[in-house]
């Protein structure tokens, strides 16, 4: 790592200096602590490990960008004729789909082989995975990379949602009601402490780690806790030092994220403050510009120095998004998570040099079809609905990943799995109400 290394200043200012060897390593959760997964579901696991391909979003024309398996080239062609750069992409000889990226890349000599080479030729080479796990260490260490963020061990710890809120109560940040609970009975006394005497109709419960809605239980009634409980216990039955925590459900105006960048220097920089739509605590989509006041605004963005000061005091470095509310009174309850790392938001806070200032409602679906839907089928489908973005009226909806679409048959072989990631791109809201209303009858009928 070095000390002049700026992410935000590579992507926006100078954006033909250095090189920037990417990697999107969805799922490191896994490596920082044993996550409760739930049931696995292989073919799921494929498509989640297929999302790599939105960090394109992000890349320079000379760049280097590590995908399990070349994207399809009409994916390719799109992305540049809107005004992406498209960078060198490198794949490793097994592209197995089940497995993380970042362990491909690691097994692969011949590719670690050709990091090395590519990294001993220039100094200004630098490895900027989506989060740093021991793997990603490793692959550094091997192909001798220059790795940018912290360390994989305060990565983990920032990662957890109790040290996140620990981190409130040491910056005396406004935090939600509620504790850290260290067995099932202080869960069971929390919870009716919640329910009955502060009022709160329906409580979360959250294990430390866990992403995309996973380790996190929301309760609404004594009848619902009991099996929680039960799912809990199980899952925890061999760890001593198991804790969770137990916070009020807060009735909301807006969720709100946030990104920060902490350079190697300690610079603080606030970025991309979205308001995100969420299915209760799944997400499903952001809105850019938020719906925020200018008050609002600052107090974000002076939250996220504050934060981020503190994150660099305790030695980390690398972008971070953050996960908000702001209450029904208005309240902003500055840190609900800290995901320390790159999120799914951070792929899509750097499109203004090629949308321009146009509002932005970013959109997830998942989808099961009875037919394989690939890149150039969906996008004709687009099209053929006047749908498809416009470059010259920098509007309508553009499909940022290939390889999630539904192309990956089901266990059962009855149906094709897919997600879909969409920009949709309009002047003002109501252009965005008129292509989002039509682009969810679409989805329905596909």
């Amino acid at each position: 790592m070095t000390e002049t290394f700026d992410l935000i200043d590579l992507l926006n200012v100078n954006r033909d200096k250095g090189r920037i060897i990417w990697l999107c390593n969805i799922g490191a959760e896994k490596y920082w602590n044993k996550v409760n997964a739930g049931i696995s579901d292989s073919s799921e696991d494929i498509i989640v490990n297929h999302i790599e391909e939105m960090n394109l979003l992000l890349c320079r024309r000379q760049d280097i960008m590590l995908l399990r398996e070349p994207p399809a080239p009409e994916y390719l062609e799109m992305l540049e004729l809107l005004g992406f750069s498209i960078p060198e992409i490198l794949t490793p000889e097994n592209p197995d789909p089940s497995v993380p990226i970042s362990e491909l890349v690691l097994k692969d000599d011949v590719l670690i082989s050709k990091l090395r080479e590519i990294s001993g030729s220039d100094s200004q080479v630098f490895f900027v995975p989506y989060a740093v796990t021991t793997v990603e260490e490793q692959i550094a260490e091997k192909a001798r990379l220059k790795l940018t963020g912290s360390s994989s061990a305060v990565n983990a710890k920032i990662n957890d949602k109790i040290f996140n809120r620990q981190i409130s109560e040491t910056l005396g940040l406004p935090v939600c009601e509620g504790k850290v609970c260290l067995s099932i009975e202080e869960i069971r006394d929390e919870y009716r402490r919640l329910s009955e005497d502060c009022g709160f109709k329906r409580v979360i419960i959250k294990e430390p780690y866990g992403a995309s809605g996973k380790g996190l239980y929301i309760v609404d009634s004594q009848t619902k806790l009991e099996p929680v409980l039960r799912i809990i216990s199980r899952f925890s039955r061999n760890d001593p030092n198991a804790k969770w925590l137990v916070e009020g459900w807060y009735e909301k105006k807006a969720d709100i994220n946030y990104q920060i960048y902490v350079s190697p220097s300690g610079k603080v920089t606030v970025f991309s403050i979205k308001q995100q739509l969420l299915n209760d605590t799944v997400y499903i989509g952001s809105k850019l510009p938020p719906d925020l006041s200018e008050d609002e605004i600052t107090q974000y963005q002076n939250y996220g120095r504050i934060i981020g000061e503190y994150l660099y005091s305790i030695g980390y470095s690398g972008v971070a998004g953050i996960d908000s509310i702001i209450t029904k009174d208005s309240t902003i309850i500055p840190i609900i998570e800290i995901n320390g790392r790159f999120t799914l938001s951070t792929y899509i806070s750097f499109l203004k040099q090629v949308i321009g200032d146009k509002t932005v409602l970013t959109r997830y679906f998942r989808l099961a079809s009875r037919l394989r839907i690939g890149f150039d089928e969906f996008y004709s489908i687009l099209e053929d609905n006047d749908l498809d973005f416009k470059p010259d009226k920098k509007e309508g909806v553009i499909v940022y990943t290939s390889a999630t679409l539904p192309v990956h048959a089901n266990r059962e072989g009855t149906s094709f799995l897919g997600r879909i990631f969409t920009l949709v791109v309009a002047e003002g809201m109501s252009g965005i109400e008129y292509y989002n209303n039509r682009l969810e009858k679409l989805i329905e009928a596909i």
